[in-house]
């Protein structure tokens, strides 16, 4: 089974979006709340992908979390998705910039969230610039 984490703090949206995974897609799903706690699960546990918040409280926010495992020998090559409110081009570019695979604004249209997490699962490759847009075929 593969294994997501989802780092975000707002527990309403955390739990849908558990809930679909677990539920819709078959996959294990654990949770983190700050990005420094994003961080220790991804080292210790190891997922195949990582769903990530940008804004959230403690220490680092989700761009510095992406930094962070972007730098570490066992992380690197783990995807990332970021799911943010923050969703205009500049915030995407920053998104990319720290090392993020695709991002995606909330509210996430469903399909999306699933032809990105299948596409980074199936190691295919995703546009150049690394926003997914509804128009792209479903996977």
């Amino acid at each position: 089974m593969k294994k997501i984490l989802y780092v975000e703090d707002y527990e309403p949206q955390r739990d849908f979006v558990v809930w679909l995974l677990e539920l819709h897609g078959g996959y294990e799903v654990d949770v983190a709340c700050t990005g420094e706690e994003g961080v220790k699960k991804v080292r210790e546990w190891h997922p195949d992908v990582v769903l990530m918040d940008i804004r959230m409280p403690g220490q680092i926010d989700g761009l510095a979390a992406i930094r962070q495992l972007r730098n570490g020998p066992d992380t690197v090559h783990i995807p990332i998705i970021v799911i943010s409110a923050w969703g205009d081009f500049e915030h995407k570019q920053q998104a990319l910039k720290a090392g993020a695979n695709v991002h995606l604004t909330k509210p996430v249209p469903i399909e999306d969230l699933f032809v990105a997490i299948n596409r980074h699962l199936r190691r295919l490759s995703l546009p150049q610039d690394g926003f997914l847009s509804p128009a792209l075929e479903r996977a």
